[in-house]
């Protein structure tokens, strides 16, 4: 079995048509027909139930596309760790980040790579925390930095950095009743929560439970602190995001009795972390992170 026989299975399992899987494949119906009938004999099992209307997998051939998936992910793997056993002077690099730390970290950590870099490109994706570790596993991304616990994602295989940890606070605009005001249970519960998606390593205790109105859920910080300047809503979400509008005075943190951490890792496997350019843009984080830690004490 090779790759043009894995493709086969692959296209007649997405299309479920011998026909369709001929147009993606750009052979004539009798030649796939063939070659899947061999592929069948060589593994001894069927790759699909024939019914009149269309193809539908066996097991067998679930566990065929299974075992692929994970045999490319590992090429990828190999393909991508050479690539990068080189020196600085050139290189890609995929990196993946989650929207908190692509405010918080990202320009400072991008600015000093291109002054200290030379033909080197990196291409950058905006994610979920569970995206971001799934598009990691798959290889598609070489060093991923989000909402993740360090050592809890650590392993033989892959290395985790400690980075950014901020408090959890809840912010309203300046003129917001609630300044000011006796703040209860009762209260809190009046006026509109709007919040990021509740994701990855966040740890704490005594949330009020008068939070219990959440409206809007968007990682779009600047969605988020433009609607609570603009309204009545009370905004949660790392101190540092809106630290810029606390200094101003625009936003003012209500002073309630909770203590939440958000906590933020990088993760790149160990092999990957051996080659210089890896190895350089793990330190410009670590910096970063330090600095942007120092400055939230």
């Amino acid at each position: 079995m090779d790759i043009r026989d894995i493709e086969l299975i692959e296209a007649v399992h997405r299309t479920g048509s011998l026909s369709k899987a001929c147009g993606e494949l750009s052979i004539s119906q009798p030649t796939l027909s063939k070659r899947l009938a061999r592929l069948e004999r060589t593994l001894g099992a069927e790759l699909f139930f024939r019914y009149s209307t269309g193809l539908v997998a066996t097991p067998v051939a679930d566990y065929v596309l299974a075992r692929s998936h994970q045999a490319r992910s590992q090429l990828r793997d190999i393909k991508r760790h050479v690539e990068l056993m080189t020196s600085l002077d050139s290189g890609e690099l995929r990196l993946g980040v989650g929207p908190i730390v692509e405010q918080l970290m990202l320009p400072q950590v991008l600015s000093r790579f291109l002054e200290t870099t030379g033909d080197v490109s990196v291409s950058i994706v905006a994610e979920d925390d569970q995206t971001l570790l799934r598009l990691f596993a798959d290889a598609e991304l070489d060093i991923i930095v989000g909402p993740f616990s360090a050592s809890e994602q650590s392993t033989d295989h892959i290395r985790g950095f400690e980075m950014v940890s901020d408090n959890i606070v809840a912010v309203v605009r300046a003129s917001h009743p609630l300044c000011g005001a006796d703040i209860t249970e009762a209260t809190l519960a009046q006026y509109p929560l709007i919040s990021p998606k509740a994701q990855g390593t966040v740890r704490g205790q005594n949330i009020p439970a008068g939070f219990n109105n959440l409206k809007i859920v968007s990682d779009n910080y600047d969605s988020l602190r433009s609607l609570t300047l603009s309204s009545d809503a009370i905004c949660m979400g790392p101190r540092a995001v809106f630290s810029t509008q606390l200094q101003s005075g625009d936003l003012i943190e209500l002073p309630l009795p909770m203590s939440v951490e958000w906590k933020s890792a990088l993760l790149v496997k160990r092999e990957t972390y051996t080659t210089p350019l890896a190895r350089h843009l793990v330190g410009l984080f670590e910096i970063v992170a330090r600095e942007v830690n120092e400055s939230l004490r």
